[in-house]
């Protein structure tokens, strides 16, 4: 299309420094070693419980698993807020950081954390489809930062025009060569951590790697992106009817 797009869907520069990050980056980065520092410092049988009542358990959705009524709902997305360990924390922390603040910057506040939910259910909803009712315990945020990192590549991969820079559509992104080719490296990267184990970025009952929520997070961050971008639009359109009535 050869027509301006609207202000809403530009934006002037992306050199700023990457720890120039939105507050709300900033904010998230920190409950996450706040909740990681608290439950470490309340003790075990603390951290037991929190991982009991807001862990991602599949099993709770079969009634086989014991649980507080409700938990398999909260859950859905309160397991973003735990980590297994320290190394698992700082992985989620620094691309949180790295990819949450492109997306922050271009959505704003409230974008980013209705893009952040829908990950991080989807990522649940994954690990459900896939384990079905088995008592596996699922924490972490990574399935939130694959969502960042599949909003963000519209954002990195942007077209330059003279009024500022324009994100990919979807159809752009699906025939972008450099865009395909980030994201099947990021799939690569993904199935093979997931078989190895070798990055930390997840937390199973066996210590393994929930590559599954990572592939939810992505899509569900991916579609929650351009939903953002068509309503700005619609509503824009809107503004613009009653202004030019």
């Amino acid at each position: 299309m050869s027509e301006t797009p609207p202000e809403s869907a530009r934006w002037k520069s992306g050199s700023e420094p990457v720890f120039n990050a939105p507050w709300i980056v900033l904010a998230t980065i920190s409950i996450l070693v706040i909740i990681h520092v608290g439950l470490n410092w309340a003790g075990d049988s603390i951290r037991v419980w929190a991982f009991y009542a807001f862990a991602f358990v599949p099993a709770r959705f079969s009634g086989s698993y014991p649980m507080i009524e409700g938990s398999q709902y909260w859950s859905l997305l309160t397991y973003a807020f735990l980590h297994a360990d320290w190394m698992h924390l700082l992985f989620n922390s620094l691309w949180l950081l790295v990819f949450g603040t492109p997306v922050a910057r271009y959505l704003g506040t409230g974008g980013f954390l209705i893009l952040s939910a829908v990950a991080a259910v989807c990522g649940a909803l994954a690990s459900l489809l896939l384990y079905g009712t088995q008592e596996v315990i699922i924490v972490g945020a990574s399935g939130v930062v694959s969502g960042l990192l599949a909003a963000a590549i519209p954002l990195m991969m942007a077209k330059r025009t003279p009024e500022g820079r324009v994100p990919l559509g979807f159809l752009e992104l699906l025939t972008n060569g450099r865009a395909l080719t980030f994201m099947a490296v990021w799939l690569a990267i993904t199935l093979f951590a997931g078989a190895s184990g070798w990055t930390g970025q997840g937390f199973m009952s066996d210590g393994g790697i929930a590559w599954e929520a990572h592939v939810g997070g992505f899509l569900g961050g991916l579609l929650a992106f351009y939903l953002i971008l068509a309503w700005r639009m619609r509503d824009l359109q809107i503004v613009q009817n009653e202004l030019y009535r």
